[in-house]
């Protein structure tokens, strides 16, 4: 049987669609520390192309706001809290956890880098068939990042 290209670019665009609706907020959140910070999914969520995906318009706009600036007002991770982290020891000692409630979901990511423990917390609100990022928190730097300002 030979397939035409155009449904095989329908199926291709249905599967695509159907994943990306799937990724539940514990799923986005693992993808981002998989592998340790180097190679942390953050910045490819944060990209001005996947915005839209991964995160609600109040840090769409502070994302927008951070890439215009010549002095970052975001100028350190927001995955570790800091400039400087210890990737292996971040590895051996990630534990996350989910607080789910309706459309709302929090995830609490606790590690420790250079013997420090850190706790960021993602929150997420459910947006049609999507999960997006409305805060992101360290619990223990005390910083969120919906009150920066650029």
């Amino acid at each position: 049987m030979v397939l035409k290209p155009w449904f095989t670019v329908a199926v291709f665009g249905a599967l695509v669609a159907g994943t990306a609706s799937a990724e539940t907020p514990e799923s986005i959140v693992r993808g981002i520390y998989a592998g340790g910070l180097t190679q942390s999914s953050i910045g490819r969520l944060r990209s001005p192309e996947k915005r839209a995906r991964y995160f609600q318009p109040g840090l769409i706009k502070l994302l927008a706001a951070d890439d215009r600036t010549e002095n970052l007002c975001i100028d350190f991770a927001i995955t570790s809290s800091g400039q400087d982290y210890d990737d292996k020891e971040i590895t051996r000692t990630l534990r996350i956890e989910t607080k789910a409630d309706g459309n709302r979901t929090a995830i609490d990511v606790r590690f420790r880098t250079f013997g420090e423990p850190n706790h960021i917390r993602y929150d997420f609100v459910r947006a049609g068939d999507l999960w997006k990022i409305a805060d992101i928190a360290s619990l223990s730097h005390r910083w969120r990042l919906s009150k920066l300002r650029c």
